[in-house]
Protein backbone atom coordinates (compact mmCIF):
# COMPACT_ATOMS: atom_id res chain seq x y z
CA UNK A 1 0.00 0.00 0.00
CA UNK A 2 2.76 2.45 0.45
CA UNK A 3 4.82 1.54 -2.07
CA UNK A 4 1.28 2.26 -3.93
CA UNK A 5 1.11 5.58 -2.65
CA UNK A 6 4.39 7.15 -3.30
CA UNK A 7 3.79 5.77 -6.95
CA UNK A 8 0.44 7.20 -7.10
CA UNK A 9 2.37 10.72 -5.27
CA UNK A 10 5.31 10.63 -7.97
CA UNK A 11 2.84 10.43 -10.73
CA UNK A 12 1.08 13.36 -9.29
CA UNK A 13 4.19 15.64 -8.95
CA UNK A 14 5.53 14.36 -12.81
CA UNK A 15 2.12 15.93 -13.89
CA UNK A 16 2.20 19.07 -12.10
CA UNK A 17 5.77 19.44 -13.54
CA UNK A 18 3.97 18.83 -17.08
CA UNK A 19 1.34 21.17 -16.10
CA UNK A 20 3.64 24.31 -14.87
CA UNK A 21 5.70 24.19 -17.75
CA UNK A 22 2.60 23.88 -20.70
CA UNK A 23 0.87 26.69 -18.69
CA UNK A 24 4.90 29.03 -19.08
CA UNK A 25 4.44 28.25 -22.95
CA UNK A 26 1.16 29.05 -23.12
CA UNK A 27 1.48 32.35 -21.61
CA UNK A 28 4.55 32.93 -23.53
CA UNK A 29 2.90 31.82 -26.82
CA UNK A 30 -0.34 34.14 -26.53
CA UNK A 31 1.84 37.05 -25.30
CA UNK A 32 4.17 36.46 -28.43
CA UNK A 33 1.53 36.07 -30.60
CA UNK A 34 -0.44 39.58 -29.61
CA UNK A 35 3.15 41.24 -29.81
CA UNK A 36 3.83 39.87 -33.25
CA UNK A 37 0.50 41.61 -34.49
CA UNK A 38 1.35 44.69 -33.10
CA UNK A 39 5.03 45.01 -34.64
CA UNK A 40 3.81 43.89 -38.27
CA UNK A 41 1.67 46.50 -38.14
CA UNK A 42 4.29 49.18 -36.64
CA UNK A 43 6.61 47.77 -39.51
CA UNK A 44 4.45 48.94 -41.99
CA UNK A 45 3.95 52.05 -40.53
CA UNK A 46 7.20 52.85 -39.22
CA UNK A 47 9.11 56.01 -40.98
CA UNK A 48 12.49 55.71 -39.09
CA UNK A 49 15.51 52.64 -38.50
CA UNK A 50 15.42 53.18 -34.96
CA UNK A 51 12.00 51.71 -35.06
CA UNK A 52 12.43 49.04 -37.69
CA UNK A 53 15.03 48.03 -35.68
CA UNK A 54 13.22 47.74 -32.22
CA UNK A 55 10.38 46.06 -33.81
CA UNK A 56 12.71 43.15 -34.95
CA UNK A 57 14.30 42.95 -32.40
CA UNK A 58 11.20 42.27 -30.06
CA UNK A 59 10.04 39.67 -32.60
CA UNK A 60 13.27 37.62 -31.92
CA UNK A 61 13.29 38.14 -28.30
CA UNK A 62 9.69 36.82 -28.21
CA UNK A 63 10.35 34.09 -30.48
CA UNK A 64 13.47 32.71 -28.35
CA UNK A 65 11.38 33.00 -25.24
CA UNK A 66 8.84 30.90 -26.77
CA UNK A 67 11.27 28.27 -28.21
CA UNK A 68 12.80 28.19 -24.83
CA UNK A 69 9.32 27.85 -23.06
CA UNK A 70 8.86 24.72 -25.69
CA UNK A 71 12.38 23.15 -24.74
CA UNK A 72 11.31 23.23 -21.15
CA UNK A 73 7.86 21.69 -21.98
CA UNK A 74 9.52 18.51 -23.54
CA UNK A 75 12.40 18.76 -21.33
CA UNK A 76 9.44 18.14 -18.08
CA UNK A 77 8.74 14.87 -20.13
CA UNK A 78 11.58 13.35 -19.12
CA UNK A 79 12.05 15.15 -15.40
CA UNK A 80 11.08 12.56 -13.00
CA UNK A 81 11.98 14.25 -9.23
CA UNK A 82 10.00 14.31 -6.55
CA UNK A 83 8.78 17.87 -5.40
CA UNK A 84 10.49 18.55 -1.74
CA UNK A 85 7.90 19.94 0.71
CA UNK A 86 10.34 21.73 2.99
CA UNK A 87 7.21 22.69 5.70
CA UNK A 88 5.58 18.98 5.57
CA UNK A 89 7.96 16.90 8.22
CA UNK A 90 9.01 20.29 9.94
CA UNK A 91 7.00 20.64 13.02
CA UNK A 92 8.43 24.20 13.49
CA UNK A 93 7.10 25.28 9.64
CA UNK A 94 4.16 23.30 10.86
CA UNK A 95 3.44 25.90 13.96
CA UNK A 96 4.14 29.02 11.92
CA UNK A 97 2.03 28.37 9.13
CA UNK A 98 -0.68 27.90 11.57
CA UNK A 99 -0.17 30.66 13.45
CA UNK A 100 -0.37 33.15 10.09
CA UNK A 101 -3.64 30.68 8.97
CA UNK A 102 -4.85 32.07 12.24
CA UNK A 103 -3.61 34.95 12.90
CA UNK A 104 -2.16 34.02 16.06
CA UNK A 105 1.80 35.51 17.14
CA UNK A 106 5.21 32.97 17.03
CA UNK A 107 8.28 33.64 18.49
CA UNK A 108 9.91 33.51 15.33
CA UNK A 109 12.08 36.43 13.08
CA UNK A 110 10.27 37.91 10.10
CA UNK A 111 12.61 36.08 7.49
CA UNK A 112 11.44 32.50 8.85
CA UNK A 113 8.16 33.31 9.02
CA UNK A 114 8.35 34.63 5.35
CA UNK A 115 10.17 32.01 4.03
CA UNK A 116 7.94 29.23 5.24
CA UNK A 117 5.10 31.08 3.77
CA UNK A 118 7.05 31.33 0.40
CA UNK A 119 7.90 27.43 -0.17
CA UNK A 120 4.59 26.89 0.77
CA UNK A 121 3.16 28.86 -1.93
CA UNK A 122 5.65 27.82 -4.33
CA UNK A 123 4.65 23.92 -3.74
CA UNK A 124 1.76 24.74 -3.80
CA UNK A 125 2.06 26.31 -7.15
CA UNK A 126 4.52 23.50 -8.18
CA UNK A 127 1.57 19.96 -6.62
CA UNK A 128 -1.68 20.29 -8.49
CA UNK A 129 -3.04 17.90 -5.57
CA UNK A 130 -1.29 19.60 -3.23
CA UNK A 131 -4.09 21.87 -0.55
CA UNK A 132 -2.93 24.82 1.86
CA UNK A 133 -4.85 26.58 4.06
CA UNK A 134 -3.05 29.11 3.06
CA UNK A 135 -4.82 32.04 1.76
CA UNK A 136 -4.14 35.41 -0.20
CA UNK A 137 -5.63 38.04 1.49
CA UNK A 138 -8.55 40.51 0.09
CA UNK A 139 -6.79 43.58 -0.81
CA UNK A 140 -7.79 46.42 -2.55
CA UNK A 141 -3.97 47.75 -3.03
CA UNK A 142 -2.67 48.63 -6.44
CA UNK A 143 0.78 47.12 -6.54
CA UNK A 144 3.40 50.09 -8.14
CA UNK A 145 6.42 47.76 -10.26
CA UNK A 146 9.67 50.32 -10.55
CA UNK A 147 12.20 48.21 -12.78
CA UNK A 148 15.76 48.24 -12.82
CA UNK A 149 18.75 48.91 -15.16
CA UNK A 150 18.62 48.82 -18.65
CA UNK A 151 14.69 47.52 -18.65
CA UNK A 152 14.45 48.93 -21.61
CA UNK A 153 15.78 45.66 -23.21
CA UNK A 154 13.02 43.96 -21.92
CA UNK A 155 9.92 43.67 -23.67
CA UNK A 156 8.08 44.55 -19.63
CA UNK A 157 8.70 45.79 -16.83
CA UNK A 158 10.21 43.32 -14.16
CA UNK A 159 7.81 41.40 -12.57
CA UNK A 160 5.20 42.15 -14.77
CA UNK A 161 3.89 38.36 -15.49
CA UNK A 162 3.72 37.80 -12.03
CA UNK A 163 1.43 41.08 -11.59
CA UNK A 164 -0.77 39.62 -14.18
CA UNK A 165 -1.69 36.42 -12.80
CA UNK A 166 -2.56 38.09 -9.23
CA UNK A 167 -4.45 40.61 -11.91
CA UNK A 168 -6.37 37.25 -13.52
CA UNK A 169 -6.86 35.49 -10.14
CA UNK A 170 -7.57 37.97 -7.82
CA UNK A 171 -8.49 41.00 -9.44
CA UNK A 172 -5.48 43.32 -8.23
CA UNK A 173 -4.33 45.61 -10.34
CA UNK A 174 -0.52 46.96 -11.28
CA UNK A 175 0.88 49.74 -12.96
CA UNK A 176 4.33 50.26 -13.96
CA UNK A 177 5.63 53.83 -13.81
CA UNK A 178 8.14 54.64 -16.64
CA UNK A 179 12.03 55.02 -15.50
CA UNK A 180 14.76 55.27 -17.71
CA UNK A 181 17.51 51.83 -17.02
CA UNK A 182 20.26 54.35 -18.30
CA UNK A 183 19.85 57.12 -16.39
CA UNK A 184 21.31 57.90 -12.60
CA UNK A 185 18.64 58.11 -9.42
CA UNK A 186 18.12 61.68 -8.90
CA UNK A 187 16.90 61.78 -12.94
CA UNK A 188 14.69 58.79 -12.22
CA UNK A 189 13.59 59.83 -8.70
CA UNK A 190 11.45 63.30 -10.83
CA UNK A 191 9.93 60.72 -12.97
CA UNK A 192 8.62 58.69 -10.02
CA UNK A 193 7.26 61.83 -8.56
CA UNK A 194 5.70 62.99 -11.26
CA UNK A 195 3.87 60.14 -11.82
CA UNK A 196 2.86 59.02 -8.42
CA UNK A 197 1.97 62.54 -8.21
CA UNK A 198 -0.61 62.35 -11.32
CA UNK A 199 -1.38 58.64 -10.44
CA UNK A 200 -2.85 59.66 -6.83
CA UNK A 201 -4.70 62.81 -8.15
CA UNK A 202 -6.41 60.91 -10.57
CA UNK A 203 -6.96 58.22 -8.09
CA UNK A 204 -7.16 59.65 -4.54
CA UNK A 205 -8.87 55.89 -3.02
CA UNK A 206 -6.43 53.84 -3.85
CA UNK A 207 -3.69 52.22 -1.83
CA UNK A 208 0.03 51.81 -3.51
CA UNK A 209 2.32 49.13 -2.68
CA UNK A 210 5.72 49.66 -4.53
CA UNK A 211 7.00 46.41 -5.78
CA UNK A 212 10.74 47.38 -6.62
CA UNK A 213 13.46 45.56 -8.45
CA UNK A 214 17.34 45.77 -8.72
CA UNK A 215 17.87 49.63 -9.34
CA UNK A 216 14.39 50.75 -9.27
CA UNK A 217 14.49 50.22 -5.41
CA UNK A 218 17.73 53.01 -5.24
CA UNK A 219 15.39 55.16 -7.71
CA UNK A 220 12.34 54.63 -5.48
CA UNK A 221 15.08 55.66 -2.06
CA UNK A 222 15.31 58.56 -3.95
CA UNK A 223 12.18 59.63 -4.76
CA UNK A 224 11.15 58.83 -0.74
CA UNK A 225 14.10 60.89 0.31
CA UNK A 226 12.68 64.22 -2.34
CA UNK A 227 9.32 63.26 -0.45
CA UNK A 228 10.12 62.99 3.19
CA UNK A 229 6.93 63.53 5.53
CA UNK A 230 4.93 64.68 2.47
CA UNK A 231 4.84 61.60 0.95
CA UNK A 232 1.50 60.64 0.08
CA UNK A 233 -1.26 58.56 2.26
CA UNK A 234 -2.17 56.60 -0.09
CA UNK A 235 1.27 54.53 -0.04
CA UNK A 236 1.07 51.88 1.71
CA UNK A 237 4.73 50.48 1.77
CA UNK A 238 7.93 49.45 -0.24
CA UNK A 239 9.49 46.34 -1.01
CA UNK A 240 12.85 45.94 -2.18
CA UNK A 241 13.25 42.59 -4.70
CA UNK A 242 17.27 42.33 -5.32
CA UNK A 243 18.20 45.70 -4.62
CA UNK A 244 21.78 47.49 -4.13
CA UNK A 245 20.39 48.71 -0.86
CA UNK A 246 24.17 49.82 0.12
CA UNK A 247 25.26 49.47 -3.21
CA UNK A 248 27.47 46.93 -6.10
CA UNK A 249 31.01 46.20 -5.37
CA UNK A 250 31.11 45.08 -9.20
CA UNK A 251 30.89 48.72 -9.91
CA UNK A 252 34.32 48.88 -8.15
CA UNK A 253 35.46 46.14 -10.16
CA UNK A 254 39.27 46.90 -12.11
CA UNK A 255 38.53 45.91 -15.29
CA UNK A 256 35.57 48.28 -15.59
CA UNK A 257 37.75 50.89 -14.12
CA UNK A 258 40.05 50.66 -16.87
CA UNK A 259 37.33 50.61 -19.74
CA UNK A 260 36.01 54.05 -17.74
CA UNK A 261 39.52 55.16 -18.88
CA UNK A 262 39.09 54.56 -22.03
CA UNK A 263 35.71 55.53 -22.84
CA UNK A 264 37.22 59.01 -22.30
CA UNK A 265 38.70 59.32 -25.81
CA UNK A 266 35.59 58.49 -27.31
CA UNK A 267 33.32 60.93 -25.25
CA UNK A 268 36.17 63.88 -25.39
CA UNK A 269 35.84 63.14 -29.52
CA UNK A 270 32.16 63.51 -28.71
CA UNK A 271 32.02 66.94 -27.30
CA UNK A 272 34.64 68.10 -30.04
CA UNK A 273 32.00 66.96 -32.99
CA UNK A 274 28.42 66.94 -31.18
CA UNK A 275 29.63 69.96 -28.87
CA UNK A 276 28.43 67.84 -26.06
CA UNK A 277 30.13 64.50 -24.57
CA UNK A 278 27.72 61.50 -24.77
CA UNK A 279 28.06 59.34 -21.54
CA UNK A 280 28.75 55.96 -23.12
CA UNK A 281 29.31 53.57 -20.17
CA UNK A 282 26.44 56.01 -17.90
CA UNK A 283 28.78 56.98 -15.32
CA UNK A 284 26.25 59.01 -13.35
CA UNK A 285 24.49 55.23 -13.06
CA UNK A 286 27.69 53.58 -12.07
CA UNK A 287 28.12 56.21 -9.23
CA UNK A 288 24.75 55.95 -8.43
CA UNK A 289 25.32 52.23 -7.70
CA UNK A 290 28.82 51.99 -6.55
CA UNK A 291 29.40 50.78 -2.90
CA UNK A 292 30.67 53.64 -1.51
CA UNK A 293 28.33 56.12 -2.64
CA UNK A 294 24.98 53.45 -1.44
CA UNK A 295 26.77 53.38 2.00
CA UNK A 296 27.39 57.11 2.75
CA UNK A 297 24.18 57.93 1.09
CA UNK A 298 22.07 55.65 2.92
CA UNK A 299 23.77 56.45 6.44
CA UNK A 300 23.24 59.94 5.93
CA UNK A 301 19.40 60.42 4.30
CA UNK A 302 18.16 57.53 5.91
CA UNK A 303 15.95 59.21 8.75
CA UNK A 304 14.94 61.56 6.00
CA UNK A 305 12.75 58.58 4.43
CA UNK A 306 9.19 58.26 5.30
CA UNK A 307 8.19 57.21 8.86
CA UNK A 308 4.84 56.18 8.03
CA UNK A 309 5.20 53.35 5.04
CA UNK A 310 6.79 49.63 6.21
CA UNK A 311 9.96 49.11 4.21
CA UNK A 312 10.62 44.85 3.29
CA UNK A 313 13.84 43.75 1.60
CA UNK A 314 14.76 40.23 -0.02
CA UNK A 315 17.94 39.33 -1.65
CA UNK A 316 18.86 36.52 -4.13
CA UNK A 317 21.80 33.99 -4.37
CA UNK A 318 22.62 31.68 -7.46
CA UNK A 319 25.08 29.37 -7.88
CA UNK A 320 26.75 29.55 -11.23
CA UNK A 321 25.68 26.58 -12.96
CA UNK A 322 21.86 27.60 -11.88
CA UNK A 323 22.09 30.76 -13.44
CA UNK A 324 20.90 32.28 -16.21
CA UNK A 325 23.45 32.84 -19.03
CA UNK A 326 23.49 36.06 -18.31
CA UNK A 327 24.33 36.06 -14.95
CA UNK A 328 26.55 32.78 -15.90
CA UNK A 329 28.73 36.13 -17.53
CA UNK A 330 28.36 38.43 -15.00
CA UNK A 331 29.75 36.05 -12.40
CA UNK A 332 32.63 35.24 -14.37
CA UNK A 333 33.19 38.80 -15.34
CA UNK A 334 32.65 40.55 -12.39
CA UNK A 335 34.02 37.94 -9.62
CA UNK A 336 33.10 38.27 -5.92
CA UNK A 337 34.08 35.72 -2.82
CA UNK A 338 30.74 36.57 -1.80
CA UNK A 339 27.17 34.82 -1.96
CA UNK A 340 25.04 36.89 -4.65
CA UNK A 341 22.78 36.55 -7.41
CA UNK A 342 24.91 37.37 -10.28
CA UNK A 343 25.07 41.00 -10.05
CA UNK A 344 24.30 42.25 -6.15
CA UNK A 345 26.29 40.98 -2.99
CA UNK A 346 23.30 39.51 -0.14
CA UNK A 347 24.78 41.52 2.10
CA UNK A 348 24.25 44.83 0.04
CA UNK A 349 20.52 43.64 -0.72
CA UNK A 350 20.03 43.61 3.47
CA UNK A 351 18.99 46.80 4.98
CA UNK A 352 21.71 47.82 8.02
CA UNK A 353 20.65 47.45 11.09
CA UNK A 354 20.49 51.02 12.16
CA UNK A 355 17.71 51.43 9.54
CA UNK A 356 13.99 50.19 10.72
CA UNK A 357 13.17 48.03 7.81
CA UNK A 358 12.45 43.89 8.02
CA UNK A 359 14.90 41.98 6.09
CA UNK A 360 12.85 38.89 5.00
CA UNK A 361 15.49 37.30 4.02
CA UNK A 362 17.73 35.06 0.88
CA UNK A 363 15.65 33.49 -1.63
CA UNK A 364 17.52 31.18 -4.45
CA UNK A 365 17.29 33.16 -7.37
CA UNK A 366 19.77 34.60 -10.32
CA UNK A 367 19.07 38.38 -10.91
CA UNK A 368 16.94 37.59 -13.69
CA UNK A 369 14.11 36.53 -11.89
CA UNK A 370 12.12 39.81 -12.69
CA UNK A 371 12.14 39.02 -16.80
CA UNK A 372 9.31 37.58 -18.14
CA UNK A 373 10.88 34.49 -19.96
CA UNK A 374 11.96 33.77 -16.30
CA UNK A 375 11.06 30.11 -15.20
CA UNK A 376 11.20 31.30 -11.70
CA UNK A 377 7.88 31.86 -9.96
CA UNK A 378 7.23 35.19 -9.86
CA UNK A 379 3.75 35.05 -8.54
CA UNK A 380 4.27 32.85 -5.52
CA UNK A 381 7.23 35.65 -4.47
CA UNK A 382 4.29 38.70 -4.81
CA UNK A 383 1.47 36.08 -3.43
CA UNK A 384 4.21 34.98 -0.17
CA UNK A 385 4.90 39.18 0.22
CA UNK A 386 1.05 39.75 0.27
CA UNK A 387 0.22 37.28 2.63
CA UNK A 388 3.39 38.14 5.00
CA UNK A 389 2.70 41.79 5.25
CA UNK A 390 -1.09 40.73 5.67
CA UNK A 391 -0.25 38.53 8.86
CA UNK A 392 1.98 41.42 10.04
CA UNK A 393 -0.67 44.22 9.91
CA UNK A 394 1.27 45.61 7.47
CA UNK A 395 -0.55 45.90 4.32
Amino acid sequence: MNALNAFSESYSHYRSRIKKSRDVLSYARSTTLEELVFNIQKIKSTHTKKDFLKSILTMTTSGIWVSRSAFVVLKSFFDIRQLENKNLNSGRAQEILASVINKQTVEAADSEIFKTIYAEVTHTHLNQNYKTALLVPKTDVTIVLVSGVLNEIFSTPAFQRGAENLLDEYNIKHIAPTVDGKKGSRENAILLKKQIKAYTEENPNEKLWFFCFSKGGIDTLHFLKSEGEDLSPNIQGFSFIATPIMGSDHVNNKILRLVNTFSRIPEEVSKRFLGKKVDILAKELQKSLSRSYRESWFKKHHKNLPKTPFYTAIAFESKWHKSHVWMMMTKAFFRSQKSNDGVVDVENAQFPNYFNGINLGVLEGHHLVGSRSSFYDQEALMKAHLIFLNYKKLL
